[in-house]
C-alpha cells in the first residue's frame, strides 16, 4: 500500500505545472546542499592534516559567500590573505558551474563532453587521423596501429582519465589484442601528434598544449584568456589534474607572462623536468591560434563558453585536441596571477547577451525562498 501510494502521488506531481517549474529548482538546491558538504568535509581533513594559513573557521565563512573549494581558499586565490572585498573579485568554479547551469544549451554539453562527436562537428579543425573503434572494422584498427603511434581514451570523460598511448606495432597477434581491448573499452582511437619542437622541449613525453578560452554569441567572439599547459615527470598528458602546470599567456601578445603553478600552488620559474625558463616565453604562431579559436566558435553558433585545448605544430598549423564547454577559471583564468575575473566575466557576457551572469548564482544558506531557479537563458 505505501508503494502504491508513492507512486500515485508520483503520478500526480508529474502532471502538476507547479511541480514541473519547481523541480529543476529543488534539483539544484540539493546539488548545493551536497557540494557544499563535500567541500566542508574536504576542508575539514585538510585543516586537520596541515593547517598551512588560515582557519577552518574563516573558510567556512568563504565557502558560504563565495562557494570556493579548499584548493581555491588555499592555493588558488589563497583567500587567507584577502580581505571581503577582495574575495568578491574572484569567481569559484562552483559559481561558473551555476552559470554554465544555465546559460549553456545541453546539445551544446552533449557535443563537447563525448569526445567523438566533437571530433566529428570540429573534424575541419583537429589536423589529425582518428577512429571510433566500436564503429570502425578491424582493418582500419589495424591501419591506424600499424601507421602510428596511437592515443587511447574513453569517449567520454575529464582530466585526461584512462588516456594511454598505443605504440606502433605491425604484429598481428599484438593488433588483436589491443582490438579486442579497445573494442571492450569503447576507445576513441587517436593519432599521436606532437607539438612543435619550441613547446615540445618544455616536457617532451607530454603534449604540451595551448587552452583558449572563449566567450562569444554568434556574431561576436571574444579571447577571455590563455594558458600553456605543460607536463611532469611521467605523464603523457598536460593536465595538472595529472600533475601537469600551467602558465598565463597575455592573450595580444602570445607572451607568457607569469611564472608556472601546479594545482597545489607550487610555482616554478623553470620547467621542473627540463630546466626552461617559463616567464617571457613566445607562443609560436599565435595569430593562427587566435584565429583558429575564434572560426571555431562559429562552426556551432550556439555556444558561449569555451575552453579550446590546442595543439601547435611546427609548420604552423593549429589543431584542436579537445573543447570544455564548461572550462575552469578558478584555475587558468585567475590563480597564476592571484587576480579575480568576475566583473570581466559580467561585462563580457552582458556585452554579448545583454544579461548579467552573476544573478545565477545563488547562496547557500538560508531559506528556500532565497535560492532562484532560472530557465536556460541561451535560446535556439
Amino acid at each position: 500500500m505505501p508503494f502504491v501510494s508513492r507512486l500515485f502521488v508520483k503520478r500526480i506531481l508529474n502532471k502538476s505545472t507547479l511541480w514541473k517549474k519547481c523541480k529543476p529548482f529543488i534539483r539544484e538546491k540539493q546539488l548545493l546542499s551536497s557540494e557544499r558538504g563535500q567541500f566542508l568535509a574536504e576542508a575539514k581533513e585538510n585543516f586537520k592534516a596541515n593547517p598551512e594559513h588560515g582557519s577552518l573557521k574563516d573558510y567556512i565563512d568563504a565557502l558560504n559567500k563565495h562557494r570556493v573549494t579548499y584548493g581555491e581558499y588555499m592555493h588558488k586565490f589563497e583567500f587567507w590573505k584577502l580581505n571581503e572585498a577582495q574575495r568578491d573579485e574572484f569567481i569559484s568554479c562552483s559559481e561558473m558551474q551555476c552559470i554554465y547551469r544555465k546559460m549553456v544549451q545541453p546539445e551544446v554539453r552533449t557535443t563537447f563532453w563525448y569526445k567523438n562527436l566533437f571530433l566529428r562537428k570540429f573534424s575541419s579543425y583537429t589536423q589529425r587521423s582518428w577512429i571510433e573503434v566500436r564503429k570502425a572494422t578491424y582493418e582500419q584498427f589495424a591501419q591506424m596501429v600499424s601507421q602510428f603511434d596511437c592515443i587511447a581514451k574513453p569517449i567520454e570523460g575529464w582530466w585526461g582519465k584512462g588516456i594511454r598511448i598505443i605504440k606502433k606495432t605491425e604484429d598481428n597477434a599484438e593488433i588483436k589484442r589491443l582490438y579486442d581491448e579497445c573494442l571492450n573499452d569503447n576507445i576513441l582511437l587517436e593519432e599521436r601528434v606532437h607539438a612543435c619542437k619550441e613547446i615540445e622541449a618544455f616536457h617532451p613525453s607530454s603534449l604540451n598544449t595551448v587552452r583558449v578560452v572563449t566567450i562569444s554569441n554568434p556574431d561576436k567572439c571574444v579571447v577571455f584568456g590563455a594558458i600553456l599547459r605543460m607536463g611532469t615527470g611521467n605523464s603523457i598528458i598536460d593536465n595538472t589534474h595529472n600533475g601537469g602546470i600551467f602558465a598565463s599567456i597575455d592573450v595580444k601578445t602570445g607572451i607568457i607572462d607569469t611564472d608556472g603553478l601546479d594545482s597545489n600552488g607550487n610555482k616554478y620559474i623553470e620547467h621542473p623536468d627540463s630546466h626552461i625558463t617559463i616567464k617571457g616565453f613566445q607562443i609560436p604562431y599565435w595569430d593562427k591560434v587566435i584565429e583558429t579559436c575564434s572560426n571555431a566558435t562559429k562552426v556551432m553558433p550556439k555556444t558561449v563558453f569555451v575552453g579550446w585545448d590546442v595543439v601547435i605544430f611546427d609548420d604552423g598549423r593549429v589543431g584542436l585536441i579537445e573543447g570544455n564547454h564548461a572550462p575552469d577559471f578558478d584555475g587558468g583564468m585567475q590563480a597564476p596571477k592571484k587576480i579575480g575575473v568576475k566583473q570581466k566575466v559580467k561585462r563580457i557576457v552582458m556585452d554579448l547577451y545583454g544579461i548579467d551572469p552573476l544573478q545565477f548564482i545563488p547562496v547557500y544558506s538560508g531559506t528556500l525562498n532565497e535560492y532562484r531557479y532560472f530557465e536556460t537563458v541561451v535560446e535556439d
